[in-house]
């Protein structure tokens, strides 16, 4: 979810599967003044389209087909509340458990990217847009900033491509997946790699080629 924020019913459709929905909402969504007038659909079909928020009363809503290819899902009313990441709350989380020293700095030049703070001294990163096109452009930006070498962590790797993985090891920038790395325990916190993030650190600061994402 790139935007990091969406309906009630996008989030709970996305993460049904994963057990620690519960923790993840208590501890870093909250809820928008806002509410949904689309919502993604999540029915395959040839058009690809959102469905139409249809507000009747609030005991009667639907999410409409625009293109009447499927009947309409009678929603409630919380489904249609917008929820959005708690950034703050999730990058303070996330550098306790990395013993990164956390700056609450977000770089402004550097679209869709924030800067979490340093670790001994090198710079680390967080960015959630993952997508090839825009992940390349991220990855040109910082590599254009004068913060050399850099730690970027990302929600998962499987959209990076063996050539951005390539131009990140011959210019000693690593990645971190948070998907791989760490854990979210029952009290919001994340525990930390299994090997110790100072042994994953320690290889980075150390060697110009070792891959530990």
């Amino acid at each position: 979810m790139p935007e990091q924020k969406a309906a009630w019913l996008e989030w709970q459709c996305r993460l049904v599967g994963w057990h620690r929905f519960n923790t993840f909402y208590t501890h870093y969504l909250k809820i928008e003044d806002n509410r949904a007038n689309f919502l993604a659909c999540m029915t395959p079909c040839e058009y690809g389209c959102p469905r139409l928020i249809v507000e009747n009363s609030p005991s009667d809503i639907k999410a409409v087909c625009p293109q009447n290819q499927i009947d309409s899902i009678q929603l409630k009313f919380r489904d249609i509340l917008i929820y959005a990441l708690r950034w703050e709350a999730l990058h303070q989380a996330l550098c306790v458990s990395l013993n990164i020293n956390y700056s609450a700095d977000r770089r402004k030049e550097h679209e869709h990217i924030w800067h979490l703070g340093d670790y001994s001294g090198t710079e680390v990163y967080i960015t959630y847009r993952t997508a090839p096109a825009v992940f390349a452009d991220t990855i040109s930006s910082l590599y254009l900033s004068p913060q050399k070498p850099f730690i970027i962590m990302v929600p998962t790797v499987k959209n990076i491509t063996p050539e951005i993985q390539q131009f990140l090891d011959k210019n000693k920038f690593r990645l971190l997946s948070l998907e791989d790395e760490l854990i979210l325990q029952t009290d919001g916190s994340f525990k930390p790699p299994v090997r110790g993030i100072s042994e994953c650190m320690k290889s980075f600061l150390s060697t110009n080629g070792t891959n530990w994402h």
